[in-house]
């Protein structure tokens, strides 16, 4: 094994952990049409600022990434965020620099000789209804490539986060069909690659067609193994008038009862809610005592989240940024303090409470809006019983 492999498995390694602690579950949807072999560009949607990274980390672990400059200015930065560096035109408006031709050059060492690369086209992210405009710089190493005697394929993928912003929510990567360029014409490259990642991304004309989409989306997966992602591609056009009034229904019905939500819509158990009642019991001491042995993690993660960012989709990172070393440090000091004082029995008690606390959580949260609604507002449990059927019966568009 190469030392890039090496470096690109332990730079996966740590970006699962940080996958592992953020999302309650990353998924990658596609994996059939995945190019793994000789020369590979991957060209991605960037939605949820450097968080990004573990989704995508997860889905093609041996590719090296194309990073801004800004993100390897500290040690950590550039622990975190290997790659080949660039200085963006914001970059350098803030004094940041990088050896944008040298890093071009790189690119295409790397492909010369089989290498795996990714790209962010898009070049900044962005939690809006549609993409932003696709930089030409993946097109222009594909092109110079292909100039300098090399055929890479281009595979487009873009991730989709149920909800981008709140720790513990789910994404997936889903993988488009790859893109064999003919020629070394830039143009018909950045088309092609447009045409590409807009077949896998999501974009809609307003945000209230995002906004709907994705509460759709949602509720057609609930209570099955479905990809959200295919399903929100389903409702890209224009949704059914039918569809809509179902989803305004619900949401009216939520409104005026003041009903609990998750993601956006009011859950209610499907089958006899003492079942899901019992589950709650059983996870609710544990989720309690890993609130408490871990109060300074969350609350600082929390606090960050809410005085840092300055836009929705750096709202995830900036609660990893404070989170993670906050984090770190606590859970040494915890499990150093408990070895030496109380024994090693209490030492792998944390360790077993918190990971099963932290992956109960996403259920543990469903769980509670659902039974809330089902113990507080009994009466409208069969309004959202047919309402659910309803939207899982129609059609996305006519």
């Amino acid at each position: 094994m190469t030392s890039l492999n090496i470096a690109s498995l332990l730079h996966y390694g740590i970006w699962r952990c940080i996958g592992y602690l953020a999302f309650s579950r990353i998924r990658v949807i596609g994996k059939e049409r995945l190019t793994l072999v000789g020369p590979v560009v991957f060209v991605a949607t960037h939605r949820n600022g450097a968080l990004d990274a573990a989704p995508y980390s997860f889905a093609v672990p041996l590719a090296m990434p194309m990073v801004s400059a800004q993100l390897q200015r500290l040690p950590l930065g550039r622990f975190l965020f290997r790659g080949i560096a660039v200085a963006r035109a914001k970059d350098k408006a803030r004094g940041i620099k990088a050896n944008n031709g040298k890093a071009l050059a790189e690119c295409i060492e790397l492909l010369k000789v089989g290498g795996q690369l990714f790209i962010m086209p898009e070049g900044t992210s962005s939690l809006g209804c549609r993409h932003l405009p696709f930089n030409r710089g993946a097109a222009r190493i594909v092109a110079r490539a292909m100039a300098a005697g090399v055929r890479p394929i281009i595979q487009p993928l873009a991730v989709h986060y149920e909800d981008p912003t709140h720790w513990q929510s789910r994404v997936e990567v889903l993988i488009g069909v790859p893109i064999i360029p003919q020629n070394a014409d830039e143009i018909a490259i950045h088309q092609s690659i447009t045409d590409g990642l807009e077949a896998v991304g999501a974009n809609f004309v307003d945000t209230e067609a995002q906004q709907m989409a994705e509460k759709l989306a949602y509720a057609r997966i609930l209570g099955a193994d479905l990809s959200y992602a295919e399903h929100l591609k389903k409702l890209e056009g224009l949704i059914t008038p039918g569809l809509s009034e179902s989803l305004r229904a619900l949401e009216a019905v939520a409104k005026d009862k003041g009903l609990f939500l998750h993601q956006g819509l009011p859950l209610m158990p499907l089958r006899l809610w003492q079942s899901d009642l019992i589950k709650w019991l059983l996870l609710a001491p544990i989720i309690a005592c890993f609130s408490i042995l871990n109060f300074p993690v969350l609350a600082a993660g929390h606090i960050a989240s809410q005085l840092l960012p300055d836009e929705p989709n750096v709202i995830s990172f900036w609660r990893m940024v404070v989170g993670l070393p906050v984090g770190l440090f606590w859970v040494v000091a915890v499990c150093v303090g408990l070895f030496v004082c109380a024994g090693p029995s209490w030492f792998v008690l944390y360790g077993a409470i918190s990971t099963v606390g932290l992956l109960a959580w996403y259920r543990f949260r469903k769980l509670t809006v659902a039974l809330g609604n089902a113990v507080f507002h009994p009466e409208v449990r069969a309004v959202l019983v047919t309402a659910y059927r309803n939207l899982a019966e129609r059609k996305a568009h006519e």
